[in-house]
């Protein structure tokens, strides 16, 4: 592409009350490239990605600037001045506004910051294309069906990018798993992760959004639903296996965490598999 002379799309949608209740809305999205003229210092409301998917440039956060060599994102965050240019030969940049509860969860769980330089993640260029094809093609004809589906393809987006965000944390939560079947307590896990309590606290909330013994009950629980789908261990068995060896705190446990009883989940996964 001859980026020496610009070429743009954009979009904007509105958001009916009906879609805000999904927790995420696409507010806007647009592709440009060539030899644009700097952007900003500005202020969104909305949250922003960028993608900068050809040539490079600067970033410039309110504090410093950034070099920007594509392929990369560059993430916006609501009510943050921010500031971004191609260099001299010119970028191709897509770019995508959304708001919502869903759209803090996500920075809350590793897309955080008030604005930075992130690599690809784990999204293919053939991935990105499509989705931007399908927002353009929403976009085009806007109406509530549009909007969901927006909404669907910028979690798409997301969910590629944060894939591909290594969480600072990693080796504190493989810890936790690799353990959460033991008896210990609080501080001898905080200890194992070579952690006070209190940074395990911080560091795990920060990371899942849940306390370690909340991480440790859902390692717990998750392991006991493979092994009742997949084995012919009895309940009470499958409790001592994943560190409850109470069977009626088990039942009772798996139940107002999952829903169901462990024998209902068990004849419901046999039903499926055809058991």
């Amino acid at each position: 592409m001859d980026r020496s002379r610009p070429t743009a799309w954009a979009h904007y949608l509105p958001a009916s009350a009906e879609l805000r209740e999904t927790g995420l809305t696409c507010r806007g999205v647009g592709e440009q490239s060539g030899q644009l003229a700097p952007l900003g210092p500005r202020v969104l409301s909305p949250h922003a990605l960028v993608l900068i998917s050809a040539g490079s440039g600067s970033f410039h956060d309110g504090t410093r600037s950034h070099p920007v060599r594509a392929p990369a994102w560059i993430w916006l965050a609501p009510g943050v001045p921010h500031a971004y240019a191609p260099d001299a030969v010119g970028w191709t940049e897509h770019w995508v506004l959304f708001e919502g509860a869903g759209a803090r969860t996500y920075r809350s769980h590793g897309l955080h910051g008030t604005g930075h330089v992130l690599g690809e993640g784990s999204l293919e260029k053939a991935e990105r294309e499509e989705i931007f094809v399908g927002l353009h093609r929403v976009g085009r004809t806007p109406g509530r069906r549009a909007q969901l589906v927006a909404a669907s393809l910028v979690h798409r987006l997301l969910g590629a990018l944060l894939d591909g965000v290594e969480e600072e944390d990693s080796s504190v939560l493989r810890t936790l798993a690799a353990t959460a079947t033991e008896d210990l307590s609080v501080a001898r896990r905080a200890a194992l992760c070579g952690l006070s309590p209190r940074r395990l606290r911080e560091e795990v909330r920060r990371s899942t959004g849940l306390t370690p013994h909340e991480v440790v009950l859902a390692t717990r629980l998750a392991r006991a639903q493979e092994l009742l789908a997949r084995s012919e261990l009895s309940v009470g068995q499958i409790g001592r296996e994943v560190g409850i060896d109470d069977p009626s705190y088990f039942s009772r446990l798996f139940l107002r965490r999952v829903g169901l009883s462990p024998r209902e989940f068990r004849r419901q996964q046999q039903r499926r598999d055809g058991g």
